[in-house]
């Protein structure tokens, strides 16, 4: 197994949402414009920073249940390593004033969710592997 797969994706998106912080990048900012479209009502279309982030996340908590259902006995490190992830995120949320917005909580809760869920499906697929064989 390489290190890089052993990582869960929401550490990237951690180091990823910290860097922009840092770069003092505004969250609110419209990243994709799709005012060229034309939309009922005539209405104006964008999606900030903060919704990219949101569904990136949103992707990464597909990928690490994925991980999870496929991956077998080398997904009990992983999820240890997500437990210290989501820590991570609830550590940076309550001390950092950068973080305290309504998207990095919500990947916070991701990132919770990826590590309780990928050990409940993990262990529901070691269960079943055991009583088939």
């Amino acid at each position: 197994m390489s290190i890089i797969k052993n990582v869960p994706t929401f550490l990237w998106l951690l180091v990823a949402y910290v860097f922009a912080r840092y770069a003092v990048v505004d969250l609110d900012m419209p990243s994709l414009d799709m005012n060229h479209i034309v939309w009922a009502r005539d209405e104006l279309f964008f999606l900030t920073t903060k919704d990219i982030f949101l569904i990136v996340g949103v992707v990464c908590l597909y990928i690490e249940i994925y991980k999870a259902a496929t991956g077998g006995e080398e997904t009990v490190p992983e999820t240890i390593i997500s437990f210290m992830v989501a820590v991570g995120y609830l550590t940076i949320f309550l001390v950092w004033d950068k973080a305290h917005n309504s998207a990095f909580f919500i990947l916070m809760l991701m990132s919770f969710l990826d590590a309780i869920g990928g050990f409940v499906i993990s262990n529901y697929a070691a269960r079943r592997d055991i009583s088939v064989s």
